[in-house]
């Protein structure tokens, strides 16, 4: 059964063979903390679940994990910040 990462029952990660590897791409993509006594634990709001996937996403060989910094530029937006502008947006500016 495939495994992948979710926080707040929103997929983050492509699906992985294994809940092994999850673990593994958490831990590359430094979302893994250490408890008292060694045990790993996953940050914030993420966990590991099953979930549906085709053949062709399982034979993907990236690590496939949505880093932090995604998700702190979506929370921008659900505050009402500024986010990125599109490059036509840019182009039009400087172009006038």
């Amino acid at each position: 059964m495939p495994y992948a990462l979710f926080e707040n029952d929103e997929r983050l990660t492509r699906p992985f063979r294994t809940e092994r590897e999850v673990w593994e791409a958490a831990e590359r993509a430094d979302l893994i903390e250490f408890g008292t006594h060694g045990e790993k634990t996953l940050d914030n709001n993420f966990e590991i679940k099953p979930c549906d996937a085709t053949p062709e996403e399982l034979a993907v060989a990236e690590d496939g994990v949505i880093l932090p910094d995604r998700r702190s530029e979506d929370s921008q937006f659900r505050n009402g910040a500024a986010g990125p502008r599109s490059p036509q947006a840019t182009s039009k500016q400087t172009s006038s």
